[in-house]
C-alpha cells in the first residue's frame, strides 16, 4: 500500500477552502448531456450526410423511428443538453444575417425542446479552421444569448500567446454573464497553458464551470486509463479545487461505442461518478445494447455524480495492478472505487480494511455497504475495524457506496 504520509497530506489537501467559483448559477452539479464529437467528428452536414445527422439528433419516424437524443429515452432519463462540438462561426446575426442552424443543421426541427450547446474558440479560427471568437467575444456571447444557447465550449487553438489565451477566456465568461443569460462555461484553458505553464485553478474556477485538463478522449481502453492515470497524479492540485460552479473534466463518455469492452465501460462510468466529472455522451443514441443504456442511465451512479456535496474523488492507494479510489458524499456518506488494471488473466480479490476509508471515519462506528457496479448486491453491515474482499474483473471496477450507521 502506498505510505500513510502521503494518505493524510491528500485528505487534508481536499478539505482545504474552495475557491471562488463563477457566480452565474449553473452548473451546481456537474453538467450532463450528449456531445457528437468523438462519434461524428465533424460530420453533421444534414445536406451532405443525412443520416449521420439524423443519428445525432432527430428523430426521424418517416425512416426508422429511433434516431438520436428523440428515439432513445435517455433525453428524459439522464442527458438534457445537445452541444456542437464542431462547427461554429459568425454565420448568424453577429455577421448580420440569420441563425445559421436551419441550413446548416435542416433535419434538427428546431432541436426537439433539447437545451443547445454550441462551440467556438478563443483565436481568431477554431481547430478545424471554422472562425473563432477573437476580438469578437461580446458580439458571440450576444449572438449565443439571442440564438438560447445553454451551453458554451470554448477551445483554445490559434490563440497567438498564453496571454492572449488567458484574457480571452476572461472576456468571453465577462460577457456570457452581461447578456444576462445563464450559459454554461466550458473551457479548455489549462489543457492549452500546459506543459508551458502551470494552471491558475483558482482563477479559472473564478470564470469556468468546468474544463479540459488532459488530452481528448478516444474510443479506446488505452485512452481511459491515460485519463485516469493523468487525474491521479496531478490529484494534489485539482482535486481541491473542484465543488458547485466549477469542476475539472475528463472529457467524454464513449459508453456504446465499439472500443471498450463491458468491463472498461462499467469502469469509465464508475470512475467519471468518483472523480465529480460532466457525463456528456458521444455515440451514436439510435445502436446502443441495452446493457449500455442502462449503464448511462443507472440511478444510483447518476447521483453519486450529482452528489450536492460537491466534492471530488481521489485515489487513495496504488497496490500492484489494484487501485483504490474514494470519494466523500452528503450525510457522511461515501463512495468507494476498486478499480483493477490488469489486462491478462481472471478476476482477482482485492483486500482493505475499513480503517483505510475517510480518514478513518467511513465506517466508524459502523456502516451499511451496497454495491452499485456492475451489478447491485447489499453487503450489509459492518464495522470501521472489518476488512473486504472485493472480486474484480480485469479492466473492471467495482463501485460501493458506504452509509454510516
Amino acid at each position: 500500500m502506498a505510505a500513510a504520509a502521503a494518505r493524510w497530506a491528500l485528505v487534508a489537501a481536499v478539505v482545504v477552502a474552495l475557491a471562488v467559483a463563477l457566480d452565474n448559477g449553473v452548473a451546481r452539479t456537474p453538467p450532463m448531456g450528449w456531445l457528437h464529437w468523438e462519434r461524428f467528428l465533424c460530420g453533421t452536414d444534414c445536406a451532405a450526410e443525412p443520416d449521420r445527422c439524423r443519428a445525432a439528433v432527430h428523430r426521424d419516424g418517416r425512416r426508422d423511428g429511433r434516431g438520436g437524443l428523440e428515439g432513445s429515452g435517455l433525453r428524459v432519463r439522464l442527458h438534457r443538453r445537445l452541444l456542437d462540438g464542431a462547427h461554429a462561426g459568425r454565420a448568424g446575426p453577429a455577421a448580420g444575417g440569420p441563425p445559421a442552424f436551419p441550413q446548416r443543421y435542416p433535419c434538427t426541427g428546431g432541436l426537439q425542446g433539447l437545451k443547445l450547446g454550441i462551440y467556438s474558440d478563443v483565436g481568431n479560427t477554431t481547430c478545424a479552421g471554422f472562425p473563432g471568437s477573437y476580438g469578437h467575444y461580446e458580439l458571440d456571447a450576444q449572438t449565443f444569448a439571442s440564438w438560447g444557447v445553454d451551453l458554451l465550449k470554448f477551445d483554445g487553438c490559434n490563440a497567438d500567446s498564453l496571454e492572449l489565451l488567458a484574457e480571452g477566456y476572461r472576456n468571453m465568461s465577462l460577457a456570457l454573464n452581461k447578456t444576462g443569460r445563464p450559459i454554461v462555461y466550458s473551457c479548455e484553458w489549462p489543457f492549452y497553458l500546459r506543459p508551458m505553464q502551470q494552471p491558475n485553478y483558482t482563477e479559472i474556477k473564478q470564470y469556468c464551470n468546468h474544463w479540459r485538463n488532459f488530452y481528448d478522449v478516444y474510443d479506446s481502453w488505452n485512452s481511459i486509463k491515460s485519463i485516469m492515470e493523468w487525474t491521479a497524479l496531478h490529484q494534489d492540485s485539482i482535486v481541491k479545487i473542484a465543488g458547485p460552479g466549477g469542476w475539472n473534466d475528463p472529457d467524454m463518455l464513449v459508453i456504446g461505442n465499439f472500443g471498450l469492452s463491458w468491463e472498461q465501460a462499467v469502469t469509465q462510468m464508475a470512475m467519471w461518478a468518483i472523480m465529480a466529472a460532466p457525463l456528456f455522451m458521444s455515440n451514436d443514441l439510435r445502436h446502443m445494447k441495452p446493457e449500455a443504456k442502462w449503464l448511462l442511465q443507472n440511478k444510483e451512479v447518476i447521483a453519486i455524480n450529482q452528489d450536492p456535496l460537491g466534492k471530488q474523488g481521489y485515489r487513495i492507494t496504488k497496490d500492484k495492478n489494484f487501485e483504490l479510489w474514494e470519494r466523500p458524499l452528503s450525510d457522511r456518506a461515501y463512495a468507494v472505487a476498486v478499480l483493477n488494471q490488469q489486462e491478462i488473466g481472471g478476476p482477482q480479490n482485492f483486500t482493505f480494511s475499513l480503517t483505510f476509508l475517510g480518514n478513518g471515519l467511513a465506517c466508524n462506528p459502523a456502516c451499511c455497504i451496497q454495491q452499485i457496479l456492475p451489478t447491485s448486491r447489499d453487503w450489509g453491515v459492518h464495522n470501521w475495524v472489518s476488512s473486504l474482499s472485493v472480486e474484480v474483473n480485469p479492466t473492471g471496477t467495482v463501485l460501493l457506496k458506504l452509509v454510516p450507521l
